[in-house]
């Protein structure tokens, strides 16, 4: 039985979720995309992961560098967002200007101000369809009292309370 892929589509859009910017640097360079796809692994150790299209130019990068940052952006941050989606067509040579950087442990770039920071070292990857699924082990976390951003019916929301 196969699936139409517009009705799966359609069907996944109206998911929410958070959206997070995965950033890394190293020997391979500077590189981040915007993922939806972000989620807890395991406690022991902290770990999480994050799917990532095969052809996705930010991958070779974070495979090369072995390092990333899961930077989980707060309700104000959408331009961020845009920018590593390469929405943004005056940031698409520097995605890094849309926010402010620093970093931790592994050197990957953690954006001021996230809702929470997560500093990785690539774990391991799986390869299923047109993605990979990329594991990282969390190596120092950092929160900040924000709301989240969330993704859903193609445009950013707030959350409001029930």
């Amino acid at each position: 039985m196969s699936i139409d892929p517009a009705l799966f589509r359609d069907a996944m859009g109206r998911t929410a979720s958070g959206v997070t910017v995965v950033t890394t640097a190293g020997e391979a360079g500077r590189a981040g995309l915007t993922v939806s796809s972000l989620c807890s692994l395991s406690m022991e150790p902290p770990s999480v992961l994050f799917c990532v299209h095969r052809d996705s130019r930010s991958l070779p990068a974070i495979l090369a560098n072995g390092v990333f940052a899961a930077n989980i952006l707060g309700h104000d941050q959408h331009r961020v967002a845009d920018s590593f989606a390469g929405l943004i067509p005056e940031w698409r040579d520097d995605r890094f200007a849309a926010g402010t950087w620093d970093t931790r442990v592994t050197g990957a770039p953690l954006l001021h101000g996230a809702l929470c920071r997560f500093d990785c070292r690539v774990a391991g990857v799986f390869a299923f369809g047109t993605h990979h699924i990329v594991a990282g082990e969390v190596v120092a976390v950092e929160t900040h009292a924000e709301e989240p951003l969330v993704y859903t019916r193609r445009g950013y929301r707030r959350l409001a309370s029930a």
